[in-house]
């Protein structure tokens, strides 16, 4: 593969950890959140971790949902990534729920979105 091609490859797949996350098509279940739909599940999430939780005090943004369950991706401040299964009872879990895998980078939550089973 020429390294231009390559490079062009690597750029689309990867952009949406910056701002044109929107763009990105996931593959089922996995659906893109945004507008209202991303902004009830942070307000779910800030909900349901509470003192203590790994990521209590970390600003999350809604990135995708799985159609088969309750879990969501988010990405957090320092760029780095979570999946969290919500239970949507609208009050603070007892940590360490909601059930939290933290992720470094696109690589990982695209590997965790396709092992993902319900």
């Amino acid at each position: 593969m020429p390294q231009w091609l390559f490079l062009s490859h690597v750029q689309a797949r990867y952009s949406w950890q910056s701002a044109s996350v929107t763009s990105i098509d996931f593959r089922e279940p996995w659906l893109r959140l945004e507008g209202d739909r991303a902004r009830a599940f942070e307000a779910e999430v800030a909900t349901e971790i509470a003192a203590g939780h790994e990521l209590h005090g970390v600003a999350l943004t809604a990135i995708a949902k799985c159609e088969g369950c309750g879990s969501a991706v988010f990405r957090a401040a320092d760029g780095t990534f979570a999946i969290v299964h919500l239970s949507w009872m609208r009050k603070p879990d007892t940590p360490p729920w909601p059930d939290t895998t933290r992720l470094g980078g696109f690589i990982a939550v695209e590997t965790a979105m396709d092992q993902h089973e319900h």
